[in-house]
């Protein structure tokens, strides 16, 4: 409690504070408001207004900030990308290097005057100019790689140092591969095309720096086994007993050499393999670490630091968006640019009220030189293999009499997402065709995502008594291997049933040439590691890819979404391979009982009479469209069509119409194909 002689000092203080208070409002007040002591008022003259004059550098807000972006389109040549600014100009003539292209309206320079340039426009503009500039780790790649280029070639002798069982068997591609990595120090993305040989090259580079093994091989668990194979054949050298499989908790990790690991066991054991110094890591299929958010990531990431070499392998290192190539670059490019810098630079990286998104594209070209620069190789089939046959993309229009269609009961939920899945709408189409197929008694794949797709194709080939094989998830590794076997080497096997997911990647199946996909996927990446299962080093024959498509389905959608994104790809110099360009169009032909299942399905009202408009259905009907000349003639299936809406079909060339897509949808489709990895669209009800 205060005494008396507080509260009194208290309340003089408080009442010396108000009074000071007012003092200063009163001399806040204008002028014109405090009262006169004179009696009379005197009114000053009337000022006339001045108004400010505009100097003419403001028009058209020319004193606005600009912004200029730099760009690299060379090895040793820099790009300023900018609107027309007098004062700009005048810099650049200056710069002895510049040079002007007409048709992109940009000056370009030489990167020994990147400095000097850019300090020069800060000197003259200041704060009026925003400057996108080189990130600092590319202009020391390209620079260093400048210094590289002016010294003598280094020679590397391999001969030595390699086994020669594995040197004998090399191509010449493939021998400059091993060169590659080699001079790279181990350290590399090999991505060449599927099907030309990645694992020897990867053993050839690995067995050159055999003196820092040991040796640690991660891959996806249904091809481990494949790796141990490969050692065996190409590298005798290394005993049987140095080579480990690593299959559970229960295994310990000795003094093996060479030590072989799944994805998944590696992410739950990782503690005891960080017990361990691996001084040589190998990634098989690095394109499954695009996320750096994954455990899995996290896990190899742990392993990669303390290796001295980092080697990835990759048919498709990037199945969608630059940003899935940022976990892999940061293996093997050590200082690597921080993930928000490249997300910003490569990505189009924007701030929203979730944090940043980085699913676009921006600076590809230049992203595509650094790629070059410093740690990717990759060849095409087109490029190193003359010799390999022809692969032929096929897209046949199912019937749209056998596609399950809505009913009027259907009407209250239009707007479901099931009314626009594939799988149940398609499977009566697709057994048709495969029905077809199998007559002809010749070795193909069928491919489809969902469970449901694949037991259905299963029991139409039951019923017809066909022998075949089936890999899909449930298969064991093990399995895998025989069933292989079986559809290479038995004649009487006549066809493979796959899961577009788990058998993509690690089989060989060229015993076949025709491909058949039953169903599409999100990535054009995983579609073309899935075709050239059969299109690779040893396949004899042309190779036929058939898309069966259906209309009214998600498939109108899928389409065109596959095609934009390989676009980005082809941008970034990661060409896929999978393009409308050169596709050819067939048409589904029904006879007998399945032609008059077709006019009695056909009588019912259509989905597209529920959810799609009139000019949605022109389009769609245009999309899938080739003129009559461009059909194949030696197809199996011609064009003639049972339903009345497909008439018209060839009457303009194949375009890409994306159609609107309800809200829901687009954004379930714009989405990562990861976040659908266990994901069942057949689930759906």
């Amino acid at each position: 409690m205060y005494s008396s002689e507080e509260i009194e000092k208290k309340r003089l203080l408080a009442l010396q504070k108000k009074a000071q208070k007012l003092q200063q409002l009163e001399n806040k007040v204008p002028e014109k408001r405090k009262l006169s002591s004179s009696p009379i008022t005197t009114h000053k003259p009337k000022q006339p207004r001045i108004f400010n004059t505009i100097n003419p550098d403001n028009f058209f807000g020319k004193s606005e900030s600009f912004k200029i972006n730099c760009v690299m389109i060379t090895e040793d040549r820099f790009q300023i990308e900018a609107s027309y600014n007098q004062e700009l100009i005048k810099l650049f003539y200056k710069i002895s290097s510049k040079k002007y292209d007409p048709k992109t309206k940009w000056w370009n320079f030489h990167i020994d005057d990147y400095n000097n340039l850019l300090q020069d426009i800060k000197m003259v503009f200041g704060t009026k100019i925003i400057i996108s500039s080189i990130p600092p780790f590319v202009l020391q790649t390209f620079r260093v790689n400048l210094r590289q280029k002016s010294d003598e070639k280094l020679h590397i002798s391999i001969e030595d140092k390699i086994d020669k069982t594995l040197l004998s068997q090399l191509m010449p591609f493939q021998k400059e591969g091993v060169m590659y990595g080699i001079k790279n120090n181990g350290n590399c993305i090999i991505a060449d095309d599927m099907g030309l040989g990645k694992t020897i090259q990867a053993l050839g580079i690995a067995h050159y720096f055999q003196d820092d093994w040991p040796l640690l091989i991660v891959t996806p668990s249904v091809v481990r086994y494949q790796w141990s194979e490969a050692i065996f054949r190409f590298l005798p050298s290394i005993p049987a007993q140095h080579v480990f499989q690593f299959t559970n908790g229960k295994d310990c990790l000795g003094s093996e050499r060479v030590t072989i690991v799944s994805y998944d066991l590696l992410a739950r054991h990782i503690q005891t393999f960080e017990n361990k110094v691996f001084g040589f890591l190998i990634i098989d299929e690095s394109h499954s670490l695009k996320s750096f958010k994954t455990e899995r990531t996290k896990s190899v990431k742990k392993i990669a630091t303390q290796a001295r070499h980092v080697l990835l392998l990759s048919g498709t290192p990037a199945l969608s968006r630059p940003i899935e190539l940022y976990s892999q670059l940061s293996f093997v490019c050590r200082n690597f640019m921080k993930v928000h810098d490249y997300g910003v630079r490569y990505c189009e990286g924007q701030q929203n009220a979730f944090g940043w998104d980085f699913k676009g594209a921006s600076n590809i070209r230049e992203l595509q030189l650094l790629l070059k620069s410093t740690c990717l190789i990759r060849r095409m089939k087109g490029d190193v293999l003359k010799q390999l046959p022809d692969k032929i993309r096929e897209v046949v229009i199912l019937d749209p009499g056998l596609i399950k269609v809505a009913t009027k009961e259907m009407v209250a939920m239009a707007a479901h997402l099931q009314k626009l899945m594939s799988c149940q709408q398609k499977v009566l189409a697709v057994g048709n065709y495969i029905k077809n197929l199998v007559e002809k008694q010749n070795k193909f794949l069928v491919f489809a995502h969902h469970e449901y797709m694949l037991t259905k194709i299963c029991n139409i080939l039951n019923k017809s008594k066909i022998i075949y094989v089936k890999i899909d998830g449930k298969t064991k590794a093990e399995d895998r291997k025989v069933f292989v076997d079986k559809f290479q080497e038995c004649d009487s096997c006549l066809v493979a049933v796959l899961s577009i997911t788990a058998a993509n990647a690690g089989i060989t199946l060229t015993a076949a040439s025709l491909v058949v996909f039953a169903e599409l996927y999100w990535n054009p990446g995983t579609l073309c590691q899935a075709e050239d299962r059969v299109h690779r080093i040893g396949q004899k024959n042309s190779v036929v890819i058939q898309y069966l498509i259906a209309k009214g389905t998600v498939d109108d959608f899928l389409w065109p979404l596959l095609q934009s994104k390989t676009e980005f790809l082809a941008d970034a110099g990661l060409n896929q391979n999978f393009s409308f360009s050169e596709t050819e169009l067939t048409h589904q032909k029904l006879t007998g009982e399945d032609l008059a299942l077709s006019e009695s399905i056909d009588k019912q009202k259509t989905l597209n009479d529920f959810v799609i408009s009139q000019e949605l259905q022109i389009n769609m009907e245009k999309k899938f469209s080739y003129p009559m000349n461009e059909v194949p003639q030696t197809s199996t299936f011609n064009s003639e069509l049972t339903s009345e809406s497909m008439k018209d079909e060839n009457s303009s060339l194949l375009t890409v119409v994306r159609p609107s897509i309800p809200e829901n949808l687009g954004q379930l489709l714009d989405d990562d194909d990861s976040s659908f990895a266990d994901f069942d669209l057949a689930s759906i009800s």
